[in-house]
């Protein structure tokens, strides 16, 4: 449901290798005044989620998009990453993770992630959806790309 929704939404959509994982990765560059953002949803599915293997996961989500798109950013040119693991279970040191504005803790202010883990068995997307300081120019953006491609499963329902 994620690949279809990503299509709705305009983003370029491959099936590919990231470390380990196959995953389904949607690109899509998008004009928010005054920057061109460079968006990176990156979704696998795994057994299970440890908080180790989420941070893991987005450092390999982030380290993608510098490698693809890291020479425009800057000024006027930015990245967001979303990296998404569906699992069957999730350790609550990993979804508690993701409850809370995720900080890269890099220079610069031009790479945004949040990471989101969505529990098949529990039937909830766990993803931060509140306001962030750090980058509070693009939490709207973040936010509606997650309600976008992960709706809680109650709002999917209706």
């Amino acid at each position: 449901m994620v690949r279809q929704r990503l299509v709705a939404d305009k983003c370029a959509v491959t099936d590919e290798r990231l470390g380990a994982e196959s995953v389904v990765i949607g690109y899509r560059a998008q004009f928010r005044f005054p920057t061109m953002i460079h968006l990176f949803t990156v979704v696998a599915r795994v057994n299970h989620v440890i908080e180790g293997d989420l941070r893991a996961f987005v450092d390999e989500v982030v380290a993608l998009g510098l490698e693809r798109k890291g020479r425009w950013r800057g000024v006027h040119s930015g990245i967001i990453a979303l990296p998404v693991l569906v699992t069957e279970a999730a350790d609550p040191s990993a979804t508690e993770l993701t409850q809370k504005a995720y900080r890269l803790n890099m220079a610069g202010f031009a790479v945004m992630t949040q990471p989101a883990i969505v529990d098949v068995r529990a039937g909830k997307v766990w993803t931060f959806r509140g306001i962030r300081i750090w980058g509070l120019a693009y939490n709207s953006l973040i936010k509606k790309k997650y309600e976008a491609y992960l709706p809680e499963p109650s709002a999917a329902a209706s």
